[in-house]
């Protein structure tokens, strides 16, 4: 049995939503963990840069999607789970617009 096989039960929308949502978490934490901590930063005010008009907005915006976009090479490319991919690249999506219109 392949893996694409395995992984047909998770072919789902919903699934991609939930997975896309924990991946955004980690990876503005892990971002947090290489540029905010460091530089003795609170978490607070971290997170105060990504919704305000910070010159470090970006970058914790792209360090966000990172994990997003690393799961949707396999997913989409490697084991061809279509379904799944909807709700990764829809939360990716709507997460940047939030971002984005929050900056304004």
């Amino acid at each position: 049995m392949s893996i694409s096989q395995k992984l047909a039960k998770y072919d789902k929308a919903s699934i991609g939503i939930i997975v896309a949502l924990i991946l955004l978490i980690l990876g503005f934490l892990l971002s947090y963990f290489v540029k905010g901590y460091t530089t003795n930063i609170p978490l607070s005010r971290y997170t105060r840069y990504l919704f305000t008009g910070s010159p470090d907005r970006m970058d914790i915006l792209i360090f966000s999607l990172l994990p997003n976009m690393l799961l949707f090479y396999f997913v989409n490319f490697q084991w061809r789970m279509y379904e799944f991919v909807k709700g990764l690249v829809a939360v990716s999506v709507i997460f940047c617009l939030i971002i984005v219109f929050l900056s304004l």
